[in-house]
């Protein structure tokens, strides 16, 4: 075992421990300020537009152990840094109906968490869930449902599962 690090069996496919078992995936204690300046920075990228620095932020994984990330106005999931630059930027034949979700001149992002950042067992991540609000040029607002998963590897901070939708409002009785 590395010192300062915990290993993390589950994901490289196995149930056993052990030096022999080290992949990739050496998972590091993370904290609650950790993810909070996690979302901090994905927001700040969002609003500047800085698409790889954004990009960074997620952990693509592997082939078989892939990034989750359901993206807000989109009906498909996105697992590898393709699509999900597709997503941000748009201009992707392989993606016609992505328009850039960074092309919508985001301002501000506030997140509003239901209940977290909350660690899961052993600390070895972070879940968090609750709304967030992203306001355009005009003051317009969005407003979305998240779901993040964060991990801490190599001494960053990485989003594993992303779930966002468009917040659902009830219709008005007038």
């Amino acid at each position: 075992m590395i010192a300062g690090s915990v290993f993390c069996s589950t994901c490289a496919g196995n149930q056993r421990w052990g030096r022999s078992e080290i992949s990739e995936h050496i998972f590091e204690p993370i904290t609650e300020a950790e993810v909070i300046a996690a979302q901090h920075a994905w927001a700040k990228h969002v609003t500047e537009q800085n698409v790889d620095p954004l990009l960074d932020l997620y952990d693509f994984g592997t082939p078989d152990r892939p990034l989750l990330f359901k993206p807000t106005l989109s009906e498909v999931i996105r697992r590898d840094r393709g699509s999900a630059r597709a997503y941000f930027v748009g201009g992707d034949p392989n993606y016609p109906h992505d328009q850039g979700f960074l092309n919508r001149g985001w301002k501000q992002v506030e997140f509003q968490s239901a209940a977290g950042p909350l660690p899961n067992p052993g600390a070895l991540s972070y879940s968090d869930m609750g709304n967030y609000a992203f306001v355009d040029g005009d003051s317009d607002v969005t407003h979305a449902d998240y779901t993040f998963v964060y991990h801490k590897r190599d001494g960053r901070v990485l989003i594993s599962l992303h779930h966002s939708s468009l917040t659902w409002f009830p219709a008005s009785d007038g």
